[in-house]
């Protein structure tokens, strides 16, 4: 019997599908004479358009037709969800009138009288619905179904010419996902009758189609569903009986191909589903066979259904715009009796039509692009934000991308992908390029403002830790907001982040080197201060371990640095995480130096006029004072002579001392490095870069002898003075001392020959009257009172001597100033002596002088 069910539970009505079939442009109506030329519509030509004439043509208007009749020019829901369902069979076997009633198309039926062909070549139609009887709230599907007409096969116009009707067979085979076969009840069992001489050649081609895929692919694969629409069922045999049959006699002729050897353990089920449904007689059980028509209407829009006949893996994963490209190609294979490889004309539709929708997708993503480059280039003072950019970024990608995905992820998945991939390369270049600008401006202003930072750096914390804790801080944000750039790393952005390491390894490196500077300006500090302070105390009693202590000196303030800067192992590192070659660049430079700044400190407490100074002061200290600090009064010319004799072997004693830095072994404090070598202060002045001894050539090595340095590269470093240097000092610190020498002997001379004592008692007996008149008046009385008593206590604190030694002195210099300006008046002048005797002679009662001038002029 023909499957039914309760009539009480169902409600029969039309899933309908959105047409505008009034938009069609084609005629309304045709002459019967125009049935054998080609493309001729059938009568209710808006409801159809001939796919294939009966001369193997194919319509190349076929999208545009599907297009208008899916109800919108773009045509989104047939684009997305549709289904293609051919029906082939015997002719005059009632296919349109089934077609007709299931999916209520108009396709021409035959007719009744003439009982000639209906159906030349292939016909297409998009079904306005199907009827079917599922409950109104049940949920049906709503996909878009086209229903190709195959002609029928057998018929008397083609005779034995059966070329058309294999070619359409394996058109339909290759284009379709269900494939309904009608045929009468009475037709089964029958080879020809029920067409499996055509079945065959579908099994042969199909699995010449498929097979080499089946081998290869896995997962979920392709099959085609077979649908044998069983009519005129009295229900005397059973479906399943029915069922049976001919899927017996199908899988006896699948054993019966000649297969490939590689193909030969496929099976039948591996590339067909099979399917009944049995239809009650048209004429005599109308009602009961609307009613089974409805019942196969409800296999193919209710999901629920236990024997739904659409399953995901029939459907060829073209798109509608794609199909039409492919079913064209298909035809085109197929008529030249090539070989039909549907896998590679699916895969080539996909690429031709994803590769249009790449170009499509790429043009309006660049007319977007244009406007975010241009804002980009454009200067500013202020740093873009970078944030708000990269969201414009992502937007701009993402929206290309699902633009791409909504038109092509209907096509082959592999396609899809590549495509896809493609077209995500496209984009990230051009964005890359908006990253780049981007990219340097966040690298320029980040350096900037780590070079800031590490500038004035805290005096907290180490150098290297400060560094770090800047680095760390560097790379987090700047690799937070290039990601942010980069669209989360979908960009790539090694370029950049080595940028930064680089320069920021330059800055560092930078800054190391002034930090080095740094260390070393501080050490010639500190030692320059400990030097003067222990030269200013050693040169005022130099002795011969006078340099062993200033030695000793600089050693600690030396190697209290070194111990600073050294790490446990003794190696010297400065704490600025320098490399192991700018350390020692460092060490060198610091120990140059230290010497230079030990050499500076000598020669600017020692020179020629220091040195005089210090010699008469130590002359001065033992010719003029006592042992007791107290003024020296020569008495007689033997004790002057005995102690100038003291002082000045006391004051040359410190002469070898401080014109040569030598220890008291005896050996001259020599340094390690030459400060005196021109390329040795270049290199060590200050650490500039990573150098070595070897960056420097013999040439640049050699010292230069100008005529002002050949002395000093002479000199070694402990010879504080040249020798004509000392001999100028010498020279000088002789005639001051003779000087001395003289002033004093001729102090005592004038002592020696003073005044008699016998002429104070004269003056005394003479000058009483005098004294008296003093004693009686009161001022000169207190002022003789007040001499008295200074007299008295000088005399008793000893201070008496050294009174009388200063006025003596005052006394001396008064008259050699005196001596000094008469002897310039009177001797040496001798042209004003001469103009001044002439003057004389001049006047009334003047002596005649003449004859002496000749006299004057020999003596000079």
């Amino acid at each position: 019997m023909a499957e039914s069910g309760s009539s009480s539970a169902e409600i029969a009505h039309v899933t309908p599908i959105t047409m505008n079939l009034s938009d069609l442009d084609v005629p309304a109506a045709i002459s019967p004479s125009s049935l054998s030329s080609s493309f001729v519509p059938i009568d209710s030509v808006q409801h159809a358009i001939q796919l294939i004439d009966e001369n193997k043509v194919f319509n190349t208007d076929i999208l545009d037709y599907i297009t208008r009749a899916g109800g919108t020019p773009a045509s989104p829901k047939l684009a997305a969800d549709h289904r293609i369902i051919s029906v082939f069979g015997s002719q005059l076997t009632g296919k349109l009138t089934l077609l007709n009633a299931l999916f209520n198309t108009k396709f021409g039926v035959m007719d009744e009288v003439n009982r000639q062909q209906t159906t030349k070549g292939i016909w297409l139609a998009l079904s306005p619905g199907v009827n079917n009887c599922v409950q109104e709230n049940r949920h049906v599907s709503r996909d878009q179904i086209l229903v190709m007409d195959v002609e029928g096969t057998d018929g008397r116009e083609r005779g034995e010419d059966q070329d058309f009707e294999r070619k359409a067979a394996l058109f339909a085979m290759a284009t379709s996902e269900v494939l309904i076969v009608n045929l009468w009840e009475t037709q089964v069992g029958l080879y020809q009758g029920a067409n499996m001489g055509l079945l065959k050649t579908v099994f042969e081609v199909n699995l010449s189609l498929f097979g080499a895929a089946k081998l290869h692919k896995n997962g979920p694969e392709h099959k085609v569903l077979l649908l044998f629409v069983i009519r005129d069922h009295l229900g005397v045999t059973p479906k399943e009986s029915l069922a049976a049959t001919i899927t017996q006699d199908l899988l006896k002729i699948w054993e019966n191909l000649n297969k490939p050897s590689e193909l030969a353990n496929l099976a039948f089920a591996d590339f067909f589903d099979l399917a009944f449904h049995t239809l009650s007689h048209k004429v005599l059980q109308h009602d009961k066979f609307l009613h089974d028509v409805k019942l196969l209407g409800n296999r193919l829009v209710d999901p629920a259904d236990k024997e739904f006949l659409f399953k995901p893996y029939y459907h060829h994963d073209i798109p509608i715009e794609g199909w039409t490209m492919y079913a064209e190609n298909c035809w085109e294979q197929i008529d030249s009796n090539k070989d039909l490889d549907l896998p590679t004309q699916q895969i080539l539709v996909a690429k031709f039509k994803c590769d249009e929708i790449v170009n499509a997708c790429y043009d309006d993503f660049l007319t977007e692009f244009e406007k975010v480059r241009s804002e980009a280039s454009t200067a500013a003072e202020d740093l873009p934000d970078f944030k708000r950019i990269g969201s414009e970024l992502s937007v701009l990608k993402e929206s290309t991308l699902a633009s791409f995905d909504h038109s092509a992820a209907k096509y082959n998945q592999s396609v899809y992908e590549q495509r896809r991939s493609v077209l995500d390369e496209k984009v990230n270049a051009k964005l890359t390029e908006v990253l780049s600008i981007h990219s340097k401006k966040l690298l320029s202003s980040s350096l900037k403002q780590f070079a800031a930072d590490l500038g004035k750096r805290p005096r907290k914390g180490s150098f290297t830790e400060t560094v770090s804790a800047l680095v760390d801080a560097l790379r987090l944000l700047f690799a937070e907001t290039l990601a942010v750039l980069s669209l989360n790393g979908q960009l790539n952005t090694n370029e950049y982040a080595e940028s930064l390491e680089a320069e920021v390894a330059k800055i560092i490196a930078k800054q190391q080197i002034i930090e080095l500077n740094a260390i070393i300006n501080k050490h010639v500090k500190k030692l320059t201060s400990g030097l003067k302070l222990s030269l200013s105390t050693e040169i005022a009693n130099p002795s011969e371990t006078t340099w062993d202590r200033v030695l000793d000196k600089f050693d600690a303030i030396y190697e209290l640095t070194l111990v600073k800067y050294g790490n446990e192992n003794g190696v010297v590192e400065f704490g600025v995480g320098a490399g192991e070659k700018l350390n020692k660049l460092a060490l060198r430079a610091l120990e140059f130096q230290s010497w230079d700044a030990l050499h500076n400190v000598i020669h600017s407490y020692i020179s020629k006029d220091n040195l005089l100074n210090i010699l008469k002061e130590r002359f001065d200290d033992k010719f003029r004072y006592d042992q007791n600090g107290l003024p020296r009064l020569y008495q007689n010319a033997k004790e002057l002579e005995v102690n100038f004799a003291e002082a000045k072997t006391y004051a040359m004693k410190a002469f070898p001392v401080l014109t040569v830095a030598r220890l008291a072994n005896g050996a001259e404090i020599t340094p390690k490095l030459d400060i005196r070598d021109r390329t040795l202060r270049r290199k060590y002045s200050s650490v500039r870069a990573e150098l070595s001894d070897e960056d420097y050539s013999e040439k640049s090595d050699e010292i230069y002898s100008d005529s002002e340095n050949e002395e000093e590269g002479r000199r070694s470093f402990a010879e504080i003075l040249s020798e004509s240097e000392k001999t100028e000092v010498m020279s000088k610190f002789k005639r001051e001392i003779d000087a001395k020498f003289v002033e004093t002997k001729r102090s005592i001379i004038q002592h020696v020959t003073q005044i008699p004592y016998y002429i104070y008692l004269v003056i005394l007996v003479l000058g009483w009257n005098e004294f008296m008149a003093v004693l009686r008046n009161p001022f000169f009385f207190t002022l003789l009172l007040v001499l008295g008593a200074a007299l008295y206590v000088m005399y008793q604190t000893n201070l008496l001597g050294p009174a009388l030694l200063v006025t003596q002195r005052m006394v001396d210099e008064a008259v050699l100033v005196g001596k000094q300006k008469l002897r310039e008046f009177v001797v040496d002048d001798h042209g004003t002596h001469l103009n001044n005797l002439k003057k004389m002679g001049e006047g009334e009662g003047s002596i005649e002088l003449d004859d002496l001038e000749p006299r004057l002029e020999a003596d000079e």
